[in-house]
């Protein structure tokens, strides 16, 4: 499908939840709030016992688009992003958190450059218009160097690491999915898109550190899975410009 041919006629939204309680209504009413138009709001969870359940089951009775959907890949917010993704609409999905961290004003904008033809839409904090407002600083240092470094060697994005992203539904479902430790399957995501040669764009937006609920976030143990992926984009990088050199030369 071209560019300028596509028509966001079903938008789904994926947000893999923990415990995260009353933040799952917050999240819903920000969006009403927005006016952003959507098919499905599917909350991800763990298991039986999740706090956020009783607050989903009474959004539900208002509003059928807002289910909750049991991930039955194994706990953790890898396998809740791996099991969303599988069962994904064709069209935009979007991956926003439940702890209500990310810019929805965005989203009418994300949807515009998914239908000028963007396999994934990154809102980044990195780039130039980009903010982040709190967050522990030796993951924003780690976060923001290793992102701004990967776009000023030719990544599409400096906030690759970002998981609040619009991506196409039947691309994704395509994807062999290969991240087991957290938060780097956006990282991988964007590495494959890049080296398939699909478009991925970027937009500024801002980021809040949560204000309720506990961060899930484990950094040392997450960093080298980050590392993995983010030497492969390096690689892939290199790959290209080496191809583009060869094709100068000839």
């Amino acid at each position: 499908m071209g560019i300028g041919t596509r028509v966001a006629t079903s938008v789904q939204f994926l947000v893999p939840i923990y415990n995260e309680g009353a933040n799952v209504t917050r999240l819903y009413e920000r969006l009403i709030a927005e006016g952003i138009s959507f098919d499905l709001l599917t909350f991800v969870y763990d298991f039986d016992g999740d706090t956020s359940l009783p607050f989903i089951a009474e959004l539900t009775e208002r509003d059928p688009r807002v289910v909750a959907d049991k991930n039955c890949y194994g706990r953790g917010v890898v396998n809740a992003l791996r099991w969303g993704f599988a069962h994904a609409n064709p069209g935009p999905v979007v991956v926003t958190m439940g702890d209500n961290s990310d810019k929805l004003s965005i989203l009418p904008e994300m949807l515009s450059l998914w239908e000028r033809g963007a396999c994934i839409v990154c809102p980044s904090r990195y780039m130039p218009g980009g903010m982040q407002h709190g967050g522990p600083p030796l993951k924003t240092f780690l976060s923001r160097t290793a992102g701004v470094l990967l776009k000023l060697v030719g990544f599409p994005t400096a906030d690759a690491t970002n998981n609040y992203k619009l991506y196409d539904g039947e691309w994704l479902r395509r994807q062999t999915i290969e991240s087991t430790g957290g938060f780097e399957i956006a990282l991988e995501l964007c590495y494959r898109a890049y080296a398939q040669g699909q478009r991925i764009v970027e937009l500024p937006t801002e980021w809040w550190d949560r204000t309720a609920g506990e961060s899930n976030f484990k950094l040392w143990a997450w960093l080298p899975k980050y590392l993995r992926w983010y030497f492969r984009a390096l690689g892939a990088i290199a790959q290209q410009r080496l191809g583009l050199a060869t094709r100068e030369t000839n």
